[in-house]
């Protein structure tokens, strides 16, 4: 198969890392894997690495925010379908999947769309196509917004390269290479420093600065970067300050992951960040909005997964001290450690391999080749409801925050827009 994903970006983030993890699977099983999406960003060399044919497509200059729903992205998206031949498309992004109904459908294109996050309360246009919910808290919440009956919903969740992540990896060039401290128990968290995660970081800051107050050598080091960089740094110099030495680190944005995972001792982290420490074999906890969300342990793994490891299963804030508490459980308890350990990296294997999902995928991108075209009046509602439902909403949104900014009413990352 001629395979086109979809894409906005390749910053850094859990969503273009499992796209790019997923083409890796395709391509292995033999079909030919392209990405539409914006070049630049942390993770382009690592699809170059891989032999991943990308098309760069611009933004709309003056909103952004609109990503690739722009005449030129249009136009570009149609030419690459019709070079490439391209059988089927899956779509990773709201406004991928917007753009992707306007061109592949009309030529007679399958659209599958993987649903990475929370959709937005709109209305989806009318396509009888295919979903992937990447956990059921997000299917049941959304699935009711999409037009013109599905024929498949599912819920695959996110993955994680086994063979990238994995107990036993070497780390050693890379501890030197950032300076990471090499004594104390090591505490791992990585994220993007925005408006969605600041509230996590912070709370783990103010773990690590009770641990400290206990008498416990704990380096907590942050890996990541985003708009809120600058406000999470001071936040963290002013701790730092205050017990008088460095507790906590913030290294900004890597493409290591695997050996700085490998480094800690204990991982904090929310999607992603989690799945990979989970993966590495390492004790792991999930760090939501709202404070500590639970360890990664049979106990909680059901509530956690339902809630893609994002802690959102923590209705209310709690106090730091609960995450202060359990690390401190885990480091005084060795044998806990190695339990934690274990059942940590036996979840990933059960429920993350990127092959047994890139298998599921591949399964659907059959059956949805095998599906009847689209009828005449079928596709003159999906271009009505995709110019309604798709196009006009979100550009509402996009323009909303662009005469926010101007008038100084807010900035770009005060703007939660997944």
């Amino acid at each position: 198969m001629r395979i086109m994903l979809c894409y906005p970006w390749l910053e850094l983030g859990g969503g273009p890392n499992d796209v790019i993890t997923i083409a890796k699977g395709l391509k292995e099983r033999g079909h030919e894997v392209f990405l539409f999406t914006k070049s630049g960003g942390i993770y382009e060399e690592r699809l170059k690495d891989l032999g991943i044919t990308y098309i760069s497509a611009p933004y709309d200059p003056f909103l952004p925010k609109l990503y690739h729903l722009n005449w030129k992205a249009y136009r570009m998206f149609c030419k690459a379908l019709d070079r490439y031949s391209i059988d089927i498309v899956h779509s990773f992004h709201t406004y991928s999947y917007i753009l992707s109904l306007f061109a592949a459908p009309p030529r007679g294109i399958p659209v599958v769309f993987t649903a990475i996050w929370f959709v937005e309360e709109w209305l989806y246009p009318s396509y009888p196509g295919w979903l992937i919910f990447v956990a059921e808290e997000f299917k049941d919440q959304a699935l009711h917004l999409f037009m013109g009956n599905p024929k498949e919903v599912l819920v695959i969740p996110n993955r994680v390269d086994l063979e990238m992540f994995r107990p036993g990896l070497v780390y050693d060039r890379f501890v030197e290479k950032i300076q990471l401290p090499k004594k104390g128990w090591k505490i791992a968290f990585m994220s993007r420093i925005d408006s969605w995660k600041i509230n996590s970081l912070r709370y783990a800051v103010d773990a690590a600065e009770i641990l400290n107050s206990r008498g416990y050598d704990v380096k907590l080091v942050i890996a990541g970067d985003g708009p809120l960089m600058e406000k999470l740094r001071k936040y963290v110099d002013d701790v730092n300050e205050k017990v008088g030495i460095e507790i906590v680190r913030l290294i900004g944005a890597i493409v290591e992951t695997p050996e700085f995972l490998s480094w800690a001792d204990i991982v904090l982290g929310i999607g992603r960040c989690a799945w990979e420490g989970m993966a590495t074999g390492k004790p792991t906890l999930v760090v939501g909005e709202n404070g500590f969300a639970g360890t990664v342990e049979p106990a909680n793994f059901n509530k956690l997964s339902y809630h893609n490891f994002a802690g959102r299963n923590q209705k209310t804030p709690v106090s730091p001290v609960l995450l202060a508490n359990e690390i401190e459980r885990i480091m005084n308890d060795e044998s806990l450690y190695d339990e934690l350990s274990n059942y940590a990296r036996a979840c990933a294997i059960e429920h993350y391999d990127y092959k047994a999902g890139v298998e599921k995928m591949e399964e659907l991108y059959k059956r949805a080749l095998q599906s009847p075209l689209l009828s005449l009046w079928q596709k003159i509602g999906l271009l009505i409801t995709s110019f309604v439902f798709g196009y006009l909403t979100r550009f509402y949104t996009a323009l909303r925050i662009k005469l926010r900014v101007l008038l100084g009413r807010g900035r770009p990352e005060d703007f939660r827009i997944p």
